[in-house]
């Protein structure tokens, strides 16, 4: 790890400025950001793999970036590409293959000036390729990673389908042997019905004691009958703990899917441009998180859990309210370990989103914090922060006017009428 301080000492996979960036731990040692992530999936406080030192996560959600590795790894790849003089190259680029000295005789300078230009403008050329197909690797590595990731999560469910089954059996059986022993519990019922109706139709002494004597009979039967279920209790210990213990490993197994169609969600949107990235390829990843994933509750998004972080980074949390007569959504972002609700739109919100009420995650009132994204032509949007301390119907006013709630625009409107301050 000393003679290679360019590499992850986890994965020895190279650092760079966009999916294995380096982040450095507060005991000082530095990992890549997938090696960091694969650490916080499972608990909150994690273990350094270098010194085994337990750190909490912080409250942004990631460990800070090491600017200075990243820096000298650029310097250092920097050196490795600045050409020699008389068109020779640093042994870093030993797979370049160096052209043979050609020769002078009779060239003028000029001319030997544009071909070592030439040259120049080939090597970089060649350069270029080299890193792209660094950069290539880098990302077929990644995808290695997704592959088998998706392959242990398919053998997780395989396994849950094959116990699923088997608790399906166990109840089937069950359910037969409950349906048995209603039939017996109705068939006992109408003779014993029929039993209290003889008792009704004897006209003489001995058809009366025939008739009580056939009662006692049956009563003996029944008891004899009801001693014998009594044994076989229900419900059965063993299929209740059966089910139960199913429906545990069924939950933890789907939330691990959910997880991992998260977190391969949010790899793909770091290592995809900007311009690549909207709904068509969060949309398979939405879809299987909405399927396999458990209600989100407003609770775990205001606690900022590992899983609402994560679907709030992907922009899959959405809040949603009826305004004047059509339903409105508001997206949900995370800047700097803090959640932002931002006003509310009038397009539907797309099918793979997980909603919320407005009401869940807007403050009824004051105190609170509100902002604004202000812009003027030919300027950028800035955003104005407003701290609302007291609940105040200047301050009630101004929640609305930034969540939209009461309609979907203020312009040409009076926010508020001026007071003397008290």
């Amino acid at each position: 790890m000393d003679d290679n301080v360019e590499d992850c000492p986890v994965c020895l996979i190279t650092f760079d400025d966009t999916l294995r960036r380096p982040r450095t731990l507060p005991c000082g040692h530095t990992h890549c950001t997938p090696c960091i992530n694969e650490l916080e999936e499972e608990q909150e406080v994690i273990t350094c793999p270098t010194c085994r030192t337990s750190h909490a996560l912080p409250e942004t959600g990631q460990f800070p970036i090491s600017y200075i590795t990243e820096a000298f790894i650029k310097k250092m790849r920097g050196l490795a590409s600045v050409p020699l003089k008389a068109g020779k190259e640093l042994t870093a680029l030993a797979p370049v293959t160096q052209p043979a000295p050609r020769p002078t005789a009779g060239l003028s300078r000029k001319t030997q000036s544009l071909l070592q230009d030439q040259e120049a403008k080939i090597l970089a050329a060649i350069r270029s390729c080299q890193e792209e197909q660094r950069q290539l690797a880098d990302y077929l590595t990644t995808l290695g990673g997704w592959g088998g990731r998706q392959q242990r999560l398919e053998d997780e469910l395989q396994t849950l389908m094959d116990q699923s089954k088997g608790a399906r059996e166990v109840i089937s059986r069950e359910e037969s042997r409950v349906e048995g022993r209603k039939e017996k519990v109705r068939q006992r019922e109408e003779a014993l019905h029929a039993a209290l109706e003889t008792l009704l139709t004897p006209a003489t002494r001995q058809e009366a004691y025939e008739v009580i004597e056939n009662a006692d009979q049956l009563l003996v039967e029944v008891e004899e009958e009801e001693e014998e279920e009594r044994e076989a209790v229900i419900p059965d210990v063993h299929v209740v703990t059966t089910v139960a213990r199913m429906a545990n490993s069924s939950r933890a197994v789907l939330q691990a899917a959910t997880s991992a169609a998260t977190q391969t969600a949010m790899e793909a949107a770091v290592t995809t441009p900007a311009a690549a990235m909207d709904s068509t390829l969060l949309a398979p990843f939405a879809a299987a998180a909405e399927r396999l994933a458990p209600p989100l509750k407003a609770e775990e998004l205001l606690r900022l859990t590992q899983r609402a972080r994560g679907l709030v980074k992907a922009g899959l949390i959405l809040a949603v309210q009826d305004v004047e007569g059509q339903t409105r959504h508001a997206r949900i972002s995370l800047q700097h370990g803090r959640l932002h609700l931002h006003s509310l739109q009038a397009p539907p919100p797309p099918p793979h989103a997980l909603i919320l009420q407005m009401g869940e995650v807007m403050p009824a009132s004051p105190p609170c914090e509100a902002f604004l994204d202000l812009a003027w032509p030919g300027s950028a949007a800035r955003r104005v922060v407003v701290s609302l301390v007291r609940d105040t119907p200047l301050g009630r006013h101004f929640v609305l006017l930034c969540s939209g709630q009461r309609g979907a625009c203020y312009a040409n409107t009076r926010l508020f009428e001026f007071q003397p301050l008290h």
